[in-house]
């Protein structure tokens, strides 16, 4: 007979010695890893198990002292689990319905004992390889269990329509500030922790991730220590073969402390910016007084030195400008909308002097950004093309043949492979005239996407930029 490799060890408790000895010969001849243990009495028995491990008892019920069902309940009374089957040859309701209730797992009359050998042979098989695959499932419960005790964030599942919790790890009391007891006997009373201004907004992603939609929100929670908390969950349906949605589960992050760092940047960046548009107005007045006097001089004198105080006022504008963008460049990008490419290159080739330069867009992809910034860093990058070069030159603009983003490129002179990692340090250039801020700002604009840009040196030798990590909108 078929079983796993793993031993198997029956204790038989008869009174009567010769069926021992025969039921135990049938089935360690019915199974080779099979060995049976005897005792003639439901105490012997209960010493065996105290002093050996066992996998399946097998009992008759009429013994001296104690019945096989008050030797059954006595069993019970310490193991719940282990397989229990009454064999006997008293086939009466009564004896039948009392084992049962005593919860034994098979009732076997017995008949003509050697004929019945691979039937109670198969039956302790089923029972201990039942049991034992219930004991790994068990094991691998606890430890999973175990491993979800160990997380920071709240794991948690609840019936579809969020009225039984099924699971949730020992996270939950810290993040809102209640027993896990509490929310088991009222699944939806975490409800009561989550700040007024969000209640709306969570019951309806209750709502829709119980109709199939996964959801991911951020709200406030009013802990008992009076501290608030920013959380975020994420829901998702669990979804049957027919589509209706069996069961919700997720995580919830406690994300107060990232949420206090976002305040915390907006306000330094606010600060910043008051204090950029200060000293820009500050340095701008003066720079207006000697731009203003300069061209008293023009109309009183003609000489070579205004020209070159002119030059110098230019540059100083321009630098002033660049800084303020650099400034900037360290806040937060703004709101995302969906833009087109071309259209977005377009309007920087406009507000970008057109000196010595032509613009080409070969194709175009709709793409999130903040409008502002990256037109911002797209000037930069023509306007780059246009002071660099001795030339005119053609500028390409393009979306990528992977479409993992997008390209500006020029037909110009290129820029050496020994200097692409310093184009982007700010105050590099090899303009006299330049700030070296351009590339700079470039950067980071696409970095605050969380985008890349690399130099590469187009097919005409001209310099190549190319912003990847994008996603397009269909």
């Amino acid at each position: 007979m078929r079983v796993e490799n793993e031993p198997i060890t029956v204790l038989y408790v008869n009174d009567d010695p010769d069926l021992l000895e025969l039921l135990v010969t049938g089935l360690e001849r019915e199974v080779e890893q099979l060995t049976v243990r005897t005792a003639t009495s439901a105490q012997k028995g209960l010493e065996i198990l105290d002093d050996e491990p066992i996998d399946c008892i097998l009992s008759d019920y009429h013994m001296p002292e104690r019945t096989g069902v008050e030797f059954l309940r006595t069993v019970r009374a310490q193991d719940e689990e282990i397989p229990f089957v009454m064999f006997t040859e008293t086939g009466s309701e009564s004896v039948a319905s009392a084992a049962i209730s005593a919860n034994v797992t098979d009732y076997i009359v017995r008949e003509t004992l050697e004929n019945q050998h691979p039937l109670v042979a198969q039956r302790i098989i089923t029972y201990v390889e039942r049991h034992r695959m219930e004991e790994r499932a068990a094991e691998a419960d606890e430890r999973l269990h175990e491993l979800a005790d160990m997380s920071n964030d709240v794991l948690w599942t609840f019936s579809a329509d969020w009225d039984e919790l099924l699971f949730v790890n020992a996270a939950y009391e810290p993040v809102f500030g209640q027993p896990a007891e509490t929310l088991r006997a009222a699944p939806e009373s975490f409800l009561e922790g989550v700040h007024p201004d969000d209640l709306d907004r969570v019951k309806l992603a209750m709502q829709r991730v119980s109709e199939g939609q996964a959801q991911q929100i951020e709200f406030r929670v009013e802990h008992p220590s009076s501290i608030q908390r920013w959380v975020e969950s994420h829901c998702k349906p669990i979804v049957a073969e027919d589509g209706t949605v069996e069961r919700v589960t997720g995580f919830t992050r406690d994300i107060t402390e990232r949420k206090t760092h976002e305040r915390d940047l907006a306000n330094r960046n606010e600060k910043l910016n008051q204090f950029t548009s200060t000293v820009a107005h500050d340095l701008r007045n003066p720079l207006n007084v000697v731009n203003g006097h300069l061209d008293i001089a023009r109309r009183e004198c003609d000489s070579d030195h205004l020209a070159t105080c002119s030059r110098a006022i230019e540059q100083m504008s321009d630098m002033l400008k660049d800084l303020l963008s650099l400034a900037r460049t360290g806040q937060t990008i703004g709101e995302l909308t969906t833009v087109d490419f071309a259209d977005l290159v377009r309007a920087s080739g406009t507000n970008t002097a057109m000196a010595r330069r032509t613009l080409d867009i070969v194709d175009s992809a709709r793409i999130r950004c903040d409008p502002n910034r990256l037109k911002e860093a797209f000037e930069n990058l023509l306007r780059n093309a246009s002071e660099h070069n001795t030339q005119p030159v053609t500028v390409t603009a393009g979306v990528l043949p992977d479409r993992s983003g997008v390209y500006i490129e020029d037909d110009g002179d290129g820029i050496p492979e020994s200097r692409r990692e310093q184009v982007f340090e700010s105050g590099h250039t090899t303009l006299k005239q330049g700030t070296g801020f351009g590339l700079s700002i470039v950067e980071q604009v696409v970095e605050a996407h969380g985008w890349r840009i690399d130099v590469r040196t187009a097919e005409s030798g001209g310099a190549r930029f190319e912003i990847t990590g994008m996603e397009f909108v269909d």
